[in-house]
């Protein structure tokens, strides 16, 4: 759903990357007996290799977390503190909520025991607890294993449901618009009364000072989820859905203020998986940690093909959405590691379960999250939070029900705020100290078309004339062979096994190839920073500069992809330069 802002304010023939081939091998089974690996030379290996960088050093010479949350604080709307070990684990507060019972709307919901009963299993249940009815994992359980512990959340549910006093249209009148602002603000009154009351009233004798949901002390609570006993509507603009946003209140360090939430009905929960459906509520968390929505609001294209919790809410977040979180830390790889014929050979363990991924860097990379460069990560049906959504799909969108290397070309680079976003940032220091957004969203042309966020590569013909745009997304799926509908061309399109490198796969951004032509928004090996925006002759017409030096040069070859007892999968990857 979209994260929106209302109220106050990832000895075979070769697979090769970076230089589009075509998956021209196919292998008659996913896994081999053994490796191969041993077979290939090796100058480059893991150990070799550095991380990501996921901190920064900020003006008092202190070492910082850099993720997107840090970018956020930068704006002036911080999101929740996405990275901590677990005995600092961010509050999240459920408040579900009521409305008198209006006798001329068919679509009212009683708010019975039994409906609070799942939407607190939703919420808090453990494996065996979902697993014996039904259910999927639930929310405290997906970002305890998406996050390796990093990003897990202290999980309250209130004991019974707040009653609001008025009827769901009464509700939608006062609220002036903006109801999970005054949802929450309702709610914090609420529980000041109810906790003034002899044993805390409705909330119990054991009920939790509010002072304890702000744990990093910054004068907000952490989270607060408000659920509603009332459908959601088919839209989403509607009033009824679901969604995140932040309030513009100041810092409250006596009584902490809300300032990150979100809103959803109770509909989301009970619709599919018994009643215990949780993939809606783990989606708009991923907002209140700073992800973007990776599908298109403008109905163009399908940049992730639908395969990611940040698009249609299934599997496991992307390597470069844990990447941009600080929860993990891709290898990364330059190319003049491999220059002078230098060959690397990586092992890669299952993406979701490891937390392993190859990072194939641009020029000048500045070593974060937030620059331009290609994941590579192994995906399969494997583990705890992909099997069961890999291999059932969810919601007509199907999974990945076959080990494979997923390629992704992604373009995170950051401005500083304001309208220029032309101008971005290159340093890591720099980046956590000033950043406030990312240049790209995934919406074909920007956000609703807006030239803050729309940007685009020139497309020539082969007499150097300018004959269109190829816009960039903030990340793409490079799939393995290009089909005539693709990630590029359908909003309804959907990534699928074959989307994926396998054992004899091959890959090559070379110049004038298939890949280049269909996934680079250059058209050709050209990564997109080789283009500099130097002005804006109109809301749609920028004036630049091309270095046609700045291309990219790597070839992978997957030599082999096996089972693995811990991880589900194992990859071994060659990569090198064109020659």
């Amino acid at each position: 759903m979209k994260k929106t802002v209302l109220g106050f304010s990832a000895v075979a023939l070769s697979m090769i990357l970076a230089s589009c081939g075509g998956g021209d091998g196919t292998s008659s089974s996913i896994f081999s007996s053994s490796s191969s690996s041993s077979q290939a030379k090796a100058d480059i290996t893991n150990e070799d290799l550095d991380y990501g960088q996921t901190t920064y050093i900020d003006d008092k010479g202190n070492e910082q977390n850099l993720n997107r949350n840090q970018l956020y604080k930068n704006a002036g709307s911080p999101h929740v503190d996405n990275y901590h070990d677990n005995e600092h684990k961010q509050k999240l507060l459920v408040a579900p909520m009521s409305f008198m019972e209006d006798p001329t709307d068919p679509n009212y919901i009683e708010a019975t025991d039994d409906l609070l009963e799942h939407v607190t299993r939703t919420f808090t249940g453990t494996a065996e607890e979902m697993a014996e009815v039904g259910g999927s994992i639930s929310l405290r359980e997906f970002y305890e294993t998406s996050s390796y512990g990093h990003g897990a959340f202290d999980v309250y549910v209130l004991p019974c449901w707040v009653p609001y006093n008025g009827t769901p249209k009464q509700f939608r009148s006062a609220s002036g618009g903006q109801g999970g602002v005054y949802a929450s603000s309702y709610v914090r009154d609420w529980y000041d009364a109810e906790y003034k009351k002899e044993g805390h009233g409705a909330l119990g004798e054991d009920a939790p000072t509010w002072n304890s949901f702000d744990t990093d002390k910054d004068g907000y609570i952490d989270l607060m989820w408000n659920i509603y006993a009332y459908p959601y509507t088919d839209g989403l603009t509607d009033f009824w859905w679901a969604y995140v946003t932040y309030t513009s209140n100041s810092p409250n360090y006596s009584r902490p203020a809300i300032k990150t939430l979100a809103f959803a009905s109770t509909r989301f929960i009970t619709k599919s998986y018994g009643g215990y459906d949780a993939h809606t509520l783990i989606h708009e968390t991923g907002h209140t940690l700073g992800l973007d929505d990776y599908y298109d609001y403008n109905s163009m294209w399908a940049p992730m093909g639908g395969i990611d919790y940040m698009d249609h809410n299934l599997g496991d977040q992307s390597a470069y959405s844990k990447f941009q979180l600080g929860w993990a830390k891709p290898w990364v790889l330059s190319e003049d590691m491999l220059e002078g014929g230098k060959t690397a050979v990586i092992t890669l363990n299952l993406a979701s379960t490891s937390g392993e991924a190859l990072l194939l860097a641009s020029p000048d990379y500045n070593g974060t999250a937030f620059d331009e460069y290609m994941m590579v990560e192994l995906m399969g049906p494997y583990g705890k939070l992909c099997e069961q959504d890999y291999m059932n799909g969810y919601e007509g969108t199907p999974g990945y029900t076959k080990a494979g290397i997923r390629v992704s070309h992604i373009d995170a680079r950051v401005y500083g705020g304001g309208k220029n976003h032309d101008q971005y940032y290159t340093d890591a220091d720099e980046i956590g100290r000033k950043a406030t957004s990312l240049r790209l969203t995934n919406s074909y042309g920007g956000r609703s078309g807006l030239k803050s966020d729309g940007d685009y590569f020139p497309r020539f013909d082969s007499d150097g004339k300018e004959i269109g745009k190829g816009y960039m997304a903030q990340a793409m799926v490079v799939e393995s062979s290009v089909k005539e509908m693709n990630v590029t061309n359908s909003h309804t399109y959907s990534c699928d096994n074959d989307s994926l490198l396998k054992k004899n796969n091959r890959m090559s951004f070379k110049e004038g190839s298939a890949w280049c032509k269909t996934f680079m928004p250059s058209g050709t090996n050209l990564w997109n920073k080789a283009k500099t925006t130097t002005g804006w002759k109109s809301a749609t017409e920028q004036t630049y500069t091309i270095d046609e030096d700045c291309t990219i040069n790597y070839n992978l070859k997957v030599l082999d992809i096996v089972e693995n007892a811990q991880y589900g999968a194992t990859a071994t990857i060659q990569v090198t330069l064109n020659a």
